[in-house]
């Protein structure tokens, strides 16, 4: 076997004389030791993938290869615009912090295969390498014209997977039936879509296809793959994703709107298919057209797509519809979903837009009929490219084995916030009670999040556990959600940082909480739209402005002041202790006039008693779509992202509404106002007990 030949030091494998009789060791070039102990064995190589597209892969080799067994294989995927290296590390300790005990290293060490390669559509970058990291060989995973950036759709990238893993399964000496994912936030999303699908069965059948059978995508015409010989069937038995999505497109383009049971904690942006198997809840709308969606588009996370849009185009190249390999979903370009969904042309030189790709933005919709592109942009980051909506797979689980799933979600991530793993968890337990998926939730993820070390290895600590608990076969069990707390080096309080340790543990998401803070605040008056106005909290709150990906070292965000153009409102001081740990929510009566939609976003912040210091706690937005899903004058539910946050006696909590948070979000394309009734702020907390305040307006100031 080919796994025998590694064990003489080094895996040098020419180009199979036959297509007919190809295993993936034809395409590593070699496998030498990357460590100073001779023990880290990687094996590179640009290995085609089930229709013939070119991957840059690299298999870390198991130390411990002459166990009694099979060992089992882990697949680490990396983050968008990212390379094969990023989970890669020549110790054990990685970059002491997310990869701290969770990298190659330390899987090989374990008696891991470790599988990691550059997703389709991006080239590697060898001169990127952190100073921890191997280096290997950077090759391209750019292979015209399949070999492009589809998002993780579960027709491309997330086959890629499965087709790498059992090559690599049928080549060395892998356990089929211990199998395992994990990535963070790009492959946090595709560990979630893996965790659907406890049987790979794809690269069994398209290893079988030929031109008379098997699934059509295996059957590419010109860009013919070779035979890799008859594949075997995988077996997933644990996911940990890590910072992910489960549902795209609300990730990117929140609505704010309830989800399907009409609470926050599973809002979804749902997809035709989704919407015909569960009612709509939460709509202003008495007798909705029967072909309206059950929430409108979103508003668009507009300076973090901005950001992976000009990353995805300088190390990658975009699926724009001239793929060659089949899918049910048919021709996609993301060029034109990025130009409708947000206004901007923004596509590479040289390019010019369809005509089915003028940049437009809102409105998305016309009294709840969205034009083509929406419904395919809507549908593509839902149906095709997020675990929520892969119920057929869900529920094909509840008849068999079940995937354990460990998902590490960030409470001050403005990407992918808690909702995208509370509504899995409530999904997957309403499937069955005793699914084994649980969650921990801390100040990590992308920015603003802190990502302190010591977080990071508690949660490694634990995700390692539960790992090496369900690799021999995942199992049933009554699972919880847990979290550790956002404490903040600049709240003015040196003892607040000892204290890193008080996790909380409960049974369900909303159940971490007991009671709640309510706060009253005063008539809100006006909150206009001007579109140049400078709100000094925009810049100062946008989650871009400490890069795009998660690093340790983030601070916690502080006030410029008060909301300029908006509705500023503080409440009395807090007179005793309390933890707030949950979502929450602004409830807020409302007219909008001068435009039939709008954008209201919130941001809690935490004023110290001296009101020196002010710190973003939470925030939220709410898309108004007026008539289909919103009425003109009515009480909105604006939902906040969530935290967990220690509360002391004497701060204050204050909240600002406004139209403009920009450039984090998106502004809607038409000047409107909003006259704003008396808004409540309710945030969950541990303690059981409803507490209530009041508060008082202080901008715009009162005449």
């Amino acid at each position: 076997m080919a796994a025998a030949l590694a064990l003489t030091g080094l895996l040098v494998c020419a180009p199979s004389a036959s297509a007919q009789d190809a295993s993936i060791t034809d395409f590593f070039n070699a496998c030498p030791a990357y460590d100073d102990q001779g023990r880290q064995r990687i094996c590179s190589g640009e290995v085609p993938s089930f229709d013939g597209m070119k991957l840059d892969v690299d298999l870390t080799l198991p130390f411990n290869e002459e166990r009694a067994r099979d060992h089992p294989l882990i697949v680490m995927m990396n983050g968008f615009s990212n390379d094969k290296h990023e989970w890669q590390s020549l110790t054990d300790q990685g970059d002491g912090a997310d990869k701290y005990h969770w990298n190659s290293h330390w899987f090989a060490k374990h008696g891991y295969y470790v599988l990691t390669y550059t997703p389709r559509g991006f080239h590697s970058e060898q001169a990127d390498n952190a100073p921890w990291q191997p280096p290997t060989p950077a090759f391209s995973s750019v292979d015209q014209p399949s070999g492009t950036n589809h998002l993780k759709s579960r027709e491309f990238e997330i086959r890629d997977t499965q087709w790498l893993a059992a090559l690599v399964a049928k080549a060395f000496d892998v356990d089929e039936d211990e199998i395992a994912v994990t990535g963070g936030s790009y492959g946090g999303g595709e560990s979630w879509l893996q965790a659907s699908q406890a049987e790979w069965t794809f690269p069994a059948a398209c290893s079988r296809a030929d031109a008379e059978s098997g699934p059509e995508a295996c059957r590419p015409g010109e860009a013919e793959r070779p035979d890799f010989s008859a594949l075997d069937p995988l077996r997933l038995q644990v996911a940990v994703p890590k910072y992910p999505w489960s549902d795209l497109a609300y990730s990117l383009a929140p609505s704010g709107h309830p989800g399907p049971d009409g609470t926050i904690y599973d809002s979804a942006q749902h997809s035709n298919r989704k919407q015909a198997r569960e009612p709509c809840f939460g709509s202003a709308v008495t007798e909705p057209p029967e072909d309206r969606l059950c929430n409108p588009f979103g508003t668009l996370k507009k300076s973090y797509v901005d950001g992976f849009y000009a990353l995805g185009n300088s190390d990658g190249v975009f699926e724009d519809g001239d793929k060659l390999t089949p899918s049910e979903e048919g021709p996609i370009n993301i060029h034109c979903w990025k130009a409708r969904g947000d206004g901007e042309p923004f596509l590479p030189i040289g390019q010019p837009p369809a005509d089915t790709c003028q940049p437009t933005g809102d409105p998305y919709d016309v009294g709840g009929v969205e034009d083509a592109i929406v419904q395919q942009l809507r549908d593509g980051l839902t149906e095709y490219r997020g675990a929520y909506y892969q119920d057929q797979e869900w529920a094909q689980q509840t008849r068999g084995r079940k995937v354990a799933i460990f998902s590490i979600q960030g409470w001050t991530d403005d990407l992918f916030t808690a909702v995208e793993s509370f509504r899995m968890f409530r999904y997957l337990k309403e499937l069955d009670p005793s699914w084994p998926v649980e969650l921990e939730l801390a100040d990590v993820g992308h920015p603003r999040a802190q990502n302190k070390p010591e977080t990071w290895r508690r949660l490694n600590a634990q995700a390692f556990q539960f790992l090496s608990a369900h690799i021999n076969g995942s199992h049933e069990q009554r699972t919880t959600v847990s979290s550790q707390p956002t404490l903040c080096a600049n709240d003015g309080d040196p003892d607040s940082n000892e204290t890193a340790a008080q996790r909380l543990t409960a049974q369900s998401p909303v159940e971490l909480s007991r009671g709640a803070l309510v706060i009253s605040y005063e008539q809100g008056g006006v909150t206009n739209n001007p579109l140049g106005a400078t709100d000094p909290n925009g810049p100062a709150t946008d989650p871009v402005a400490g890069g795009l990906f998660p690093t340790p070292g983030e601070p916690c965000r502080e006030s410029d002041g008060p909301a300029l153009g908006g509705y500023t409102a503080v409440s009395e001081p807090l007179p005793s202790h309390a933890i707030y740990v949950g979502l929450g929510h602004v409830t807020v009566p409302y007219t909008l006039t001068g435009a039939t939609t709008a954008t209201l976003n919130a941001r809690v912040w935490d004023v110290s008693p001296d009101g020196e210091t002010e710190l973003l706690v939470t925030r939220g937005t709410y898309r108004i779509d007026v008539p289909a899903y919103d009425s003109a004058s009515a009480t909105l539910t604006l939902p906040l992202f969530g935290n967990h946050w220690p509360l002391a006696p004497g701060h204050r909590l204050r909240l600002d509404l406004t139209q403009v948070d920009a450039p984090f979000l998106r502004p809607s394309n038409f000047p409107s106002t909003i006259e704003l009734g008396p808004p409540t702020l309710t945030l969950p907390t541990r303690e059981s007990r409803t507490l209530a305040l009041s508060g008082s307006r202080v901008w715009p100031p009162i005449p």
